[in-house]
């Protein structure tokens, strides 16, 4: 996966197609999709295929060379259920960062 500097990343989630957004959050509308997910997603797919399309990749796991798949909506939830572990939440795009649940914007993370 090519690395990329924050402004590099911002720039690829700001320059992701409206209609590839629409298309994750109308797929899994029961999960309301928010749009810094789909962002984020579509430069994780871009950083691994130079293409914002795609709902999974395959990597290879260090150590044993296993190829490792991720999916879109579980990784999306994954996420979200470690912020809340944590009592964070994502704000909103295209702010960047955290916040602490009930904080409402005062203490980022």
């Amino acid at each position: 996966m090519k690395q990329h500097s924050g402004e590099e990343i911002r720039a690829i989630m700001a320059d992701m197609p409206a209609g590839l957004i629409e298309d994750l959050q109308a797929a899994h509308a029961e999960h309301k999709i928010t749009e810094y997910e789909a962002r984020w997603w579509g430069y994780l797919m871009f950083a691994r295929t130079g293409a914002y399309e795609g709902t999974e990749f395959t990597i290879k796991v260090m150590g044993d060379g296993e190829d490792v798949t991720q999916g879109f909506l579980s990784y999306v939830l994954a996420e979200r259920a470690g912020n809340a572990r944590h009592g964070l939440i994502r704000r909103p795009w295209p702010q960047s960062g955290l916040d602490r649940a009930g904080d409402q914007g005062g203490g980022s993370v």
